[in-house]
């Protein structure tokens, strides 16, 4: 027999239904036989004790006694025999069983209704007519020639062949009726799954050419149309990703290709003529070039390990206002820039301290590019969440359209020079980090330059979920 897993479902679903069935029919076949058989011998035991009653009465309204065997007329299947009160002689006898020696014996049965019950005789000139006789029932008689005894039986087979008959039709229409059954259930599985196949070959077909298709809705709300409102939403999904998948390899690629085409034509250039090469020069854009590509794929590891949630994360006390203090120090120290501390006020939140410092500083360095002369710090809290602002003096952005540059490799002016413009990568890890402590990230109106808002919950509870 094949293993379960080489079935299909129709096939073991099929299998399943036809044992559920087989088992069904035997305990109703079990159960008709003996109900149909009880029902007979109820109804042979009425049918003597009615013969027996109408005996009795015959022989209670006879006006002389016989001194011979009297021969009864038979009334269907049932067979009467009258014996004197030993058991010794036949008095009268159905026609049947005229010539039979006695039959049975009375004996005490406390069961019985009237205390007696019924011994068939061992007798073996009473053994040939015994095999033809079941049921025997008897009673008291009173005749004119003395009181008796009256047994009634069923006589033949009837029974035992209604019996067997009935079972011999089981037999035959209980296979029968599986084999139709497991072929009506075959094809209605086959019917029902019709549609599952259908999806099936069509997600295959979706999935080895075009993402862009979708699996026909049934319609309706039940479970096919429900699964196929599914797969077509994991569909989407899958475009989805596949679509960002191929723009973020392309974006990469782009990003990469610029500092490597750099560093490649400046060493080639100074290897062509070493003697005349501006060697600061080259060993300036090496190392300008060099930290770009460095820092491109710093962001690009600390997304793609977010993505797949292998960051380890801590949840422990961070200073923001120190935050911001240092960055403010680094602002002073690398660039010629003012930086505006005063409007800093103690907050201290809930979460992973290496991701809050790498927003800021990443936020801080986005405003350091596109700023003239200052920044400006601020932070405080509204009520269960912190505030960082980060503002600079710059040409500003279009609030209004602010949202796509949160998303990765995006740039506020995409014909900016690359030397002045970051990887495209900064804010899209700040997005993934205010989220991640339960906050939002947004550039926020003003009236002269940018200003970009962070907030994060204060008591870190996003970040513990």
């Amino acid at each position: 027999m094949p293993a379960r897993g080489q079935l299909s479902i129709r096939a073991r679903l099929t299998l399943f239904f036809e044992v559920a069935i087989a088992v069904i029919l035997t305990f109703t076949g079990v159960a008709l036989v003996s109900l149909v058989h009880h029902s007979l011998e109820t109804q042979a035991r009425n049918q003597i004790e009615g013969e027996i009653v109408q005996t009795q009465e015959r022989f209670a309204a006879a006006k002389t006694a016989t001194t011979h065997s009297v021969v009864l007329a038979m009334h269907g299947d049932v067979v009467i025999q009258v014996t004197n009160l030993e058991g010794t002689r036949v008095w009268a006898a159905s026609s049947a069983i005229a010539n039979a020696p006695v039959l049975a014996h009375q004996v005490v049965d406390s069961t019985a209704a009237n205390g007696l019950g019924v011994r068939m005789s061992s007798s073996p000139t009473a053994q040939p007519f015994l095999s033809q006789v079941s049921a025997g029932l008897g009673g008291p008689i009173t005749m004119k020639r003395g009181p008796g005894l009256v047994y009634g039986f069923v006589y033949g087979g009837g029974i035992a062949h209604s019996v067997n008959v009935l079972l011999a039709s089981l037999l035959v229409s209980f296979p029968l009726l599986l084999l139709i059954s497991g072929g009506l259930i075959w094809l209605g599985i086959g019917l029902a799954l019709a549609p599952v196949e259908s999806i099936r070959r069509r997600v295959d077909a979706i999935a080895a050419q075009d993402l862009t298709q979708r699996v026909p809705l049934t319609g309706g709300d039940d479970e096919i149309a429900r699964m196929a409102r599914t797969v077509n939403a994991m569909l989407d999904r899958l475009e989805a990703a596949s679509q960002f998948q191929q723009e973020f390899v392309s974006n990469v690629s782009h990003e990469l290709r610029s500092p490597l085409t750099t560093l490649l034509a400046t060493t080639e250039r100074a290897a062509r003529d070493p003697a005349r090469a501006n060697w600061p020069e080259v060993v300036d854009i090496v190392m300008r070039e060099g930290r770009r590509l460095d820092v491109l794929i710093d962001d690009l590891f600390w997304l793609a390990r977010h993505d797949e949630r292998q960051v380890e994360t801590q949840s422990t006390d961070v200073d923001l206002d120190d935050l911001l203090f240092e960055e403010a120090q680094r602002v002073r120290t690398l660039t010629t820039l003012a930086a505006d501390t005063t409007a800093i006020q103690p907050t201290r939140v809930v979460g992973d301290p290496a991701m809050l410092k790498r927003m800021i500083r990443n936020v801080v360095d986005n405003a350091m590019r596109y700023a003239t002369s200052e920044l400006r710090f601020d932070s405080h809290y509204e009520g269960p969440e912190a505030v960082v602002t980060v503002a600079d003096d710059g040409e500003g952005v279009d609030v209004a359209k602010s949202g796509r540059l949160f998303d990765r490799f995006a740039r506020a002016d995409r014909a900016r020079s690359r030397d002045s413009g970051g990887t495209g990568l900064g804010l899209a890890i700040v997005t993934e980090i205010v989220v991640h402590h339960g906050g939002t990230a947004r550039f926020v109106p003003v009236e002269r330059g940018s200003t970009i808002e962070l907030r994060v919950r204060r008591d870190g509870q996003r970040l513990q979920a």
